[in-house]
């Protein structure tokens, strides 16, 4: 239950994220010029790249769920879908497709003297060859020697120097090198180099190693050690998507670094469980490989008796577009196994357990057992190990089911045991774990996430049904950060968050309201969201406590603190759109279809119009030297059937600018609000306080701040007194917020927001 997203990294850096609302955005209206860099690339697979100023999406084609092969090199972006590993790289170079350069490698330092042949040979962690890719980099020179093969790669293909082609044999010249790669072991069931799902993923090979003659390298996923995490205060389990970075990097001797590895979905492996290679530590350049890990509290439990069986749900995208739709326990149940396969068998109350097979749906058998009265379905393997084909998409499934392994599924139908199974659909807790080794791999890879050694977040989620979160995490040598999405549900949605403490480990949070469908399989209503982004990166200390709040009351018009609206020169930088009171940021603008956003962006200089745009108000104005006085508005109407708050917002900015000779954050003001709202942005206490600072968070001694607020949306204002920025409402039901401050440098704001939140 999951959704490719993620987060810029700054302005005109590449990121990968969420999925814009879904709006139209049909260019900015005369004067204001979008920001440069959007565009969309369609891979050889279907799947699709949108890149925008605010970052990428990565949309699958129809009936597909890869894993996808990043890679940064030269400048270029490589997204390479994990089916997809034996392929040539540079068709999936993102960067080079929008720019519409041939698809060849990039040009390298030929090598004098004479060349050495390499051939490369996996193993996967079965003992047959593995399918996968292996990179080969000079680490003195990361231009000479850079190239890829596939695994196991074709022993028939030509051996040459050049950085890709499909045989199993490079060409290079005797050095130093760094010979890393990923080999996946398949399913005993399935071909040992087939291109489907695999069980797990393996990271092997040699940081450094000479290369002096010709040899043969063995990438040998046997050799690799399986990363374990333990988090002694609570219990977790790796569930789908429970891993979702297997990264590394390769830095050399001139400074130059390849930086590569896999993002890993819900549907990427059959089994939780990555492998990396111990390796010795790198003497030339820099080495760092990193798992990433999400953990909750498990999703489903299964004990027969003495024994625990290891049931998983199917990945959600599979059978529904949203969490609500998506059949799961909630709580204890006990239940006879019986036999789903067997026709006129007693299923009503029980646990069906039927055997999948080809060519039969698994929401088919699950929706017959369903109608024989099943309360649940455990779909078990007909061949050894795990399967999690669902036969089909886009058909929901009736009740919960699950999948066992072959062996799990043979022993319950002989003992026809009662088994007790446990389901929490709503974890109280979260673990976001990045556990990174720099300079070598070593041999201990069983990791302790003890509370004490983490920062702890608690966070609040606001509003009317599940949302979706996402939290990201980056390290000092990466461009851009990428995470998986995943339904926050429940009532409070209130939980524990832990991240890890390092000062080299960044983090960055959003959340999207509503809930964002993830497969768009069962087409409902078109529906705008608002995307909520965190300000700012932060790193963290062990023992660290902090609390933030997402989509808290009011949600009303705002700039974003990592884009605030600049100038240099005459050049005036513009990002405007909806901030809640975290000053959590999204951008927003008119949606193309009925009950959507309607936006309305305007900029007068001097009293003058010189820009407008229904669409997003991104983008950049050129303007006059002279000193003038500028006014932004910005209005806001969501006539969505969800928005029941926050449903009209108008701002209205005035400041002086003239021109600058430095980038400069322009002197807007911003109003904060603090009113102590439950999660679904009610409260009982009259008391709002409010502060007023300049975007950049300087103080802004005001000359005047007042408030007004309305009951009956609008219609009519009751002025009301402010001390010290702290008012006392007075009313019941929703209230309308209407404030007004000026600084003594003359910048001002207006802010009007209806149905701010809740008075009881």
């Amino acid at each position: 239950m999951w959704s490719r997203t993620a987060a810029a990294l700054g302005i005109g850096a590449l990121a990968l994220a969420a999925p814009a609302p879904a709006a139209a955005d049909a260019g900015p209206a005369s004067a204001l010029r979008a920001e440069a860099g959007a565009f969309d690339v369609t891979l050889p697979t279907g799947d699709t790249v949108h890149v925008a100023g605010g970052g990428t999406t990565v949309t699958p084609a129809p009936g597909r769920d890869p894993a996808f092969s990043v890679r940064h090199s030269g400048g270029d972006l490589y997204v390479v879908p994990a089916d997809r590993l034996g392929d040539d790289p540079e068709r999936y170079n993102v960067t080079a497709l929008h720019e519409r350069r041939p698809a060849a490698p990039e040009p390298k330092a030929k090598a004098s003297g004479e060349l050495v042949t390499v051939r490369v040979r996996s193993i996967a962690r079965d003992g047959r060859p593995g399918p996968g890719a292996v990179g080969f980099l000079n680490v003195k020179d990361a231009s000479l020697g850079n190239a890829h093969r596939p695994l196991p790669g074709d022993p028939d293909g030509p051996c040459t120097d050049e950085g890709w082609n499909d045989s199993n044999c490079v060409r290079l010249a005797p050095g130093t090198y760094s010979v890393m790669g990923v080999v996946k072991t398949m399913p005993s069931w399935a071909p040992s180099t087939d291109g489907g799902k695999p069980l797990d993923y393996s990271l092997v090979g040699y940081p450094e190693i000479e290369i002096t003659g010709d040899t043969e390298i063995v990438l040998d996923a046997r050799k690799a050690r399986e990363v374990t995490v333990r988090t002694p205060e609570h219990a977790t389990a790796p569930g789908p998507g429970a891993v979702s970075h297997l990264m590394w990097t390769r830095g050399t001797a001139n400074g130059q670094a390849v930086d590569e590895g896999v993002y890993l979905g819900d549907g990427s492996m059959l089994e939780e469980r990555v492998f990396l290679q111990p390796t010795e530590r790198v003497r030339t350049g820099t080495f760092e490989a990193y798992t990433r890990w999400r953990l909750e509290a498990p999703a489903i439990t299964m004990r027969a008796g003495s024994r625990a069986l290891r049931p998983q749900y199917y990945p959600a995208a599979y059978f529904s577009d949203t969490s609500d739709q998506f059949p799961r326990l909630d709580g204890r149940a006990e239940m006879r196994v019986a036999d789903g396969d067997r026709p006129g068998a007693d299923l009503r109350g029980r646990l069906a357990l039927v055997q999948r097979r080809d060519g039969v749906p698994v929401a088919e058998q699950v929706e017959r057992a369903a109608r024989a009265g099943a309360r649940m379905v455990a779909v078990y393997n007909d061949a050894p190990g795990v399967n999690d084909d669902p036969g089909g998409y886009g058909r929901p499934l009736k009740v919960p089911a699950v999948r066992l392994s072959h062996e799990e599924g043979r022993a319950l139908l002989r003992e026809r045991a009662t088994v007790t199974a446990k389901g929490i659909v709503d974890s109280p807790y979260q673990y976001d774990l990045v556990f990174p080794e720099e300079g070598r791999i070593p041999e201990n890879l069983d990791y302790v996430a003890r509370t004490r050694d983490l920062a702890r977040i608690d966070s609040a989620y606001h509003g009317d049904g599940a949302m979706t979160a996402a939290r990201y995490s980056k390290r000092p040598w990466e461009e851009f950060a990428l995470a998986y999405a995943h339904p926050v549900t429940g009532t409070p949605r209130t939980r524990v968050e832990y991240v890890s403490a390092d000062p080299k480990t960044q983090w960055s949070a959003m959340a999207v309201t509503p809930e964002q469908p993830y497969n768009n399989a069962f087409p409902g209503p078109e529906t705008p969201h608002v995307v909520l982004g965190e300000t700012k990166w932060s790193s963290y200390r062990a023992g660290q406590r902090d609390a933030h709040s997402w989509n808290k009351g009011p949600l009303t018009g705002g700039v974003s603190a990592q884009s605030p609206i600049v100038r240099t020169g005459d050049l005036i930088r513009l990002r405007v759109g909806l901030a809640d009171a975290a000053r959590n940021f999204s951008d927003v603008y008119s949606s193309s279809f009925p009950n959507g956003f309607a936006t309305d962006f305007r900029v007068h200089r001097d009293g003058e119009l010189i820009a407008q745009t229904a669409y997003k108000p991104n983008g950049t104005l050129m303007t006059t030297p002279e000193d003038a006085e500028y006014r932004i508005e910005f209005d806001f109407a969501n006539s969505a059937p969800w928005a029941r708050l926050s449903t009209r917002s108008r701002t209205s900015w005035t400041f002086r600018s003239a021109r600058t000779a430095d980038l400069t954050v322009l002197p807007l003001l911003q109003v904060g609000y603090d009113a102590a709202l439950d999660p679904q942005n009610r409260t009982r206490s009259r008391t709002l306080k409010l502060t007023v600072a300049h975007q950049d968070g300087s103080p802004a001694p005001l000359r005047r701040l007042s408030l007004q607020t309305s009951f009956d949306d609008g219609g009519t204002w009751t002025d009301v007194p402010v001390r010290d920025g702290v008012a006392r409402l007075h009313g019941k039901g929703a209230v309308s917020l209407r404030v007004t401050a000026e600084d003594g440098r003359g910048s001002s704001i207006t802010q009007e927001t209806i149905r701010a939140y809740e008075l009881h």
